[in-house]
């Protein structure tokens, strides 16, 4: 149910509900594939066919993960600004990317990261811009419950849920709010 490649469709389902499904459904589809059965798909044949763990224990498999879900929301973004997607599509999709960079970085170099908790604590801001303040909270309780359990079950320690929810809601917020403010055409077609 949480897992990140799910909890993309579930945010960009709740953009476009926001946005009114019946105009956004094109830009909807288009989000899915690209932030989340592109990745899904990856993950799948690491595991099933790698005979590989889902949860990708080996610090050494990770990079071709991260790589190919950092090209996917690539093309997604620059696909959702041709097709002239609503903003907070295309700001959402180029978070994703920026995000999971970021998250690839950190994870190469200082520690790991908890993508679970990441993939819900990102997307919050985007909660925050389309629905208020009370959906970003339940965004960030969602969060801290997913992260709680990946802590329970031993994936990962406290610092490393914290240092996902410190690093993705600033970093979103910045593409959401402050990158359109310095260049206001980022994210519109």
């Amino acid at each position: 149910m949480f897992m990140p490649q799910m909890s993309s469709a579930y945010a960009f389902l709740a953009l476009s509900i926001a946005g009114g499904i019946e105009r956004t459904s094109l830009y909807l589809l288009f989000s899915i594939v690209f932030a989340s059965l592109i990745e899904l798909g990856s993950l799948l044949v690491y595991a099933r066919f790698l005979k590989r763990d889902p949860n990708v224990q080996d610090r050494e498999d990770r990079p071709i993960l991260f790589a190919i879900a950092i090209f996917s929301y690539l093309i997604g973004f620059t696909l959702l600004r041709y097709v002239g997607a609503p903003f907070i599509f295309s700001a959402l999709m180029f978070a994703y990317f920026a995000n999971t960079t970021l998250a690839a970085v950190i994870t190469k170099y200082l520690t790991k990261v908890s993508i679970h908790t990441w993939g819900i604590t990102g997307p919050s801001v985007a909660i925050l811009y389309s629905f208020g303040a009370f959906g970003f909270l339940l965004m960030l309780v969602a969060g801290a419950i997913v992260g709680g359990t990946r802590i329970g079950l031993g994936y990962h320690t406290w610092r490393q849920v914290a240092l996902s929810f410190v690093a993705s809601i600033p970093l979103t917020w910045f593409i959401v709010y402050i990158v359109p403010a310095i260049t206001p055409t980022i994210f519109r077609a």
